[in-house]
């Protein structure tokens, strides 16, 4: 999938704005930047920057120099960015349940996580794959009952798959995340169902038109692989499939 921003970059931009200390202006980082091959045009680079000071790994400020536009200075102001996750973002990212508006909660990341973040509301956000693992993760540990939440957007959009199992080995439910999509498989290659038809045939639909796209691009391969750790597999196992094809019918607005 295309990415408009580089972790690497970001990286080398942090390191950049650390060695020039107090001499860190805009101006400054555009030249160093430029000179080492990391980035050239001023929009790209203000990108960036205004992106790791909402992440909180910079600062700013402003210093008059006695001309038009104030002189801005960065600072690095942390290692780890910080982004959101929880209900309320997943709610931004599409989830059709009420959710409370104040579930929502902070958290640190690394370079890869901040990249996909998006701003909403002018809080910065975690990508919709991220916010899924942490919701699950949440629930493997905590028994917060969210599992239900991901398998709702897991059953009914493209999502970047790859990039979501690498994410949920990192966290110890990369196996148990790949049992969930097997099983939302299987659910709807199934020609019985104790559900509705008319449900049961609208999310079926919809979920193998993503699967054969996933199949296509070579991505459903990397179910086959085991995945890292033992978190959350009894609840995927105790996922019925009565539960996937009515949380799926709720998401895509079948079931009221």
């Amino acid at each position: 999938m295309a990415r408009l921003l580089d972790a690497d970059k970001v990286r080398k931009l942090v390191s950049i704005v650390r060695e020039l200390g107090e001499a860190a202006s805009f101006r400054n980082i555009m030249r160093e930047a430029a000179r080492r091959g990391v980035l050239r045009r001023h929009e790209t680079l203000r990108r960036y920057l205004d992106l790791l000071v909402k992440g909180e790994v910079l600062s700013v400020r402003l210093r008059d120099v006695g001309s038009v536009n104030p002189q801005q200075l960065y600072t690095v102001r942390s290692k780890r960015p910080r982004i959101a996750v929880g209900l309320s973002v997943l709610r931004r990212h599409g989830l059709n349940w009420d959710v409370p508006e104040t579930e929502m909660r902070r958290m640190f990341t690394d370079f890869e996580g901040l990249i996909r973040s998006v701003v909403y509301d002018n809080i910065l956000m975690a990508s919709v794959e991220d916010t899924l693992v942490h919701e699950f993760y949440s629930d493997a540990r905590k028994g917060t009952g969210t599992t239900t939440l991901v398998v709702a957007i897991l059953s009914t959009r493209k999502l970047d798959l790859p990039y979501i199992l690498a994410r949920a080995d990192d966290m110890h439910v990369g196996r148990a995340l790949r049992l969930v999509f097997i099983r939302i498989l299987e659910t709807m290659s199934s020609k019985e169902t104790e559900a509705s038809a008319s449900v049961f045939f609208a999310v079926r639909t919809h979920f193998l038109n993503i699967a054969r796209q996933y199949a296509q691009s070579g991505f459903w391969k990397l179910l086959e692989s085991k995945g890292v750790g033992e978190l959350g597999l009894r609840i995927v196992e105790n996922l019925t499939e009565y539960d996937i094809i009515m949380t799926a019918g709720k998401q895509l607005g079948v079931v009221g």
